[in-house]
C-alpha cells in the first residue's frame, strides 16, 4: 500500500504496524479464549474483572459496552465454567457482585498459554532504558486514550 502524498513515510509506517499489531493481538485473543473454551467476549469480560476487580453486573456492561442481557449470559457462562462467582452486593440487594476466581485461571493450560507470551514481551521491554519505557508507557496511553475517544465519540 503507498504511503498518502500528505503523511510522513514514518508516520504512515508507525500507522500501519499499530494496525497490524492491533489486528494480531485480536487474532490472538481469540485463539486464547477458544482454547480455554470460552467466547472472546467471555475472556474479555475476565480480562475487566482482573483489572476492576469485583464489580455488579452494570459495571460490567458498561466497561464492556455490553447490554445488561448479554452481559447476564457472559456472566452466566463464566460461572458455569468457573470462572467467576456471584455474590449479593452488600450496599443493595437487588445487585449481585461477580468477583473473578483466580484459582480457576491459574490451571496448567492457562498458565502454558500466557507465560511463553509473557516471558517473550518482558525479553522485549528489558532491552529498553528506563526512559524509552517511560516513553514506551506514555505512547501507549495516549494511543488508549485515542481508541476510547473514538469509542465514546
Amino acid at each position: 500500500m503507498a504511503t498518502p502524498a500528505n503523511v510522513d513515510p514514518k508516520v504512515y509506517d508507525l500507522m500501519m504496524a499499530v494496525r497490524k499489531l492491533t489486528r494480531t493481538t485480536l487474532i490472538h485473543q481469540h485463539i486464547i479464549a477458544e482454547n480455554a473454551g470460552l467466547h472472546v467476549t467471555d475472556a474479555e469480560c475476565i480480562d475487566f474483572l482482573q483489572e476492576m476487580g469485583p464489580s455488579t453486573a452494570g459495571e460490567l456492561a458498561r466497561a464492556t459496552r455490553l447490554t445488561t442481557g448479554a452481559i447476564t449470559n457472559v456472566i452466566d457462562r463464566l460461572e458455569k465454567a468457573g470462572y467467576v462467582k456471584r455474590s449479593p452486593d452488600p450496599n443493595d440487594r437487588r445487585k449481585v457482585i461477580v468477583s473473578f476466581i483466580p484459582q480457576k485461571h491459574a490451571d496448567a493450560g492457562t498458565k502454558a498459554r500466557y507465560s511463553a507470551l509473557a516471558g517473550a514481551v518482558q525479553q522485549l521491554f528489558m532491552k529498553y532504558t528506563h526512559e524509552e519505557l517511560v516513553f514506551l508507557v506514555e505512547h501507549t496511553q495516549a494511543l488508549t486514550d485515542i481508541y476510547k475517544a473514538q469509542i465514546s465519540g
